[in-house]
């Protein structure tokens, strides 16, 4: 797609590929976890998803499963990409739970366990020690309008994490911070906006999945039923 006549700055959201952690359905915040063999699998399907797209700016987390798989997103392009580290695209910081998984976290924090892991209302989640859902939803908003108004009229791509890439499409849907839904993302699934120069937002697409076999895609836990962040 050919932005340069309208301006409009063309963002691809793209979640990291599987760790341990997540192979484990340990819920995965700020510690710094690198993919794991399925991961890496996963990463390389990347290459084709942006082969034919040009892309001007590589933006990843400061983690190393977000910045390993930005590489993967730029390696088939045809000339160097910049990359930049964006502190605000990180994952949620869940503080004390980070690490748990799903049993561990409703013995030890009912009411987090009720309102995010149990997705009964995760606009008001708040991780024991870490971030509120709400606090991911505006740093993400300000980062990635942010980034947009800096680079009008190009393709950018952004490596960052499932709880934070939600918080953005939320915003990007319309829905406002103390109403947000829960969207299931597979990793390196791909989610497309495109933002105008007033930072006026329409999304493309959502969690596209097309290149992901279906032995590769894993999105919350492998079985249905089963929450994973």
């Amino acid at each position: 797609m050919d932005n340069k006549r309208n301006d409009i700055c063309t963002i691809y959201l793209v979640r990291h590929g599987t760790t341990e952690w997540n192979k484990d359905l340990r819920y995965q915040g700020r510690a710094d976890n690198p993919l794991d063999e399925i991961g890496e699998r996963q990463g390389a399907l990347l290459k084709d998803y942006f082969k034919e797209i040009p892309l001007d700016l590589g933006v990843t987390s400061p983690l190393k499963r977000a910045a390993r798989t930005l590489e993967y997103c730029l390696a088939s392009q045809k000339k160097p990409v910049p990359v930049i580290v964006e502190p605000d695209v990180i994952e949620i910081d869940f503080g004390e739970v980070d690490g748990m998984t799903g049993e561990e976290i409703r013995e030890a924090y009912p009411e987090f366990y009720r309102l995010y892991v149990r997705n009964e209302d995760r606009s008001r989640a708040q991780a024991p020690g870490g971030e509120s859902t709400q606090q991911v939803y505006f740093r993400m908003r300000d980062a990635v309008l942010r980034i947009a108004r800096e680079h009008p009229g190009e393709n950018v791509v952004i490596a960052s994490h499932g709880t934070a890439i939600q918080c953005f499409l939320n915003y990007a849907s319309g829905i406002p911070a103390d109403r947000m839904r829960r969207f299931l993302l597979c990793n390196v699934s791909v989610s497309c906006a495109e933002i105008d120069r007033d930072g006026q937002v329409t999304l493309k697409y959502i969690g596209d999945t097309h290149h992901i076999p279906e032995a590769l895609q894993f999105s919350y836990g492998p079985a249905p039923g089963r929450e994973h962040a």
